[in-house]
């Protein structure tokens, strides 16, 4: 059944009149939004949908691996953000499913501070790699040239995950984006 449903302008205004409505029917019409503008709503609460179960599932090992890791600053900054990340994702999800206009701003400013932070991060690790510990039995046997492969190595490591993480999210903000309600002219 289609959610449009049409009615006649003489029982649109009886109905108006009834509800004690100082609107004409062509008042009224004009003040509810334009829903065809919301028809990209649906397709960014489903990329929504998938975005906050990975976050989620992403943010639920960070905190289980945060006992073992360490509670470093760095470690607690990492789970924080991505507790937080998770937490404005399900708001966008909602807010698309409501065909709440704020969706595509929140998702956009959400997903855009998301790939800000992995950028940030992946570069400074790229940039200043961290001293890899090598154990004290496995120095006298180890090429010393051994480390500096494993620190390059890491270093494209940290860049490939920039460019794919980062990006990736980045785009995904721009598709949250591109659903922006333009408002009548």
């Amino acid at each position: 059944m289609n959610r449009f449903i049409s009615i006649p302008r003489e029982a649109l205004a009886e109905l108006l009149q009834a509800a004690g409505s100082p609107l004409t029917p062509e008042q009224y019409i004009a003040s509810l939004p334009d829903l065809v503008a919301y028809r990209k709503y649906p397709g960014r609460a489903k990329a929504a949908t998938v975005n906050k179960y990975c976050l989620l599932v992403v943010a639920v090992l960070a905190v289980v691996c945060l006992p073992f890791l360490g509670f470093d600053f760095e470690n607690l900054l990492v789970t924080a953000g991505l507790v937080t990340v998770t937490f404005f994702e399900y708001r966008v999800h909602r807010y698309f499913r409501e065909n709440n206009p704020r969706a595509p701003s929140l998702g956009f400013r959400n997903q855009s501070a998301f790939a800000a932070a992995i950028l940030i991060y992946c570069l400074y690790h790229a940039i200043v790699p961290t001293s890899i510990p090598v154990p004290s039995e496995y120095r006298e046997v180890m090429d010393p040239s051994m480390a500096e492969l494993m620190q390059g190595f890491e270093r494209i490591v940290y860049l490939v995950v920039a460019v794919i993480a980062g990006g990736s999210q980045f785009a995904l903000a721009w598709y949250y984006r591109s659903a922006e309600v333009r408002a009548k002219s």
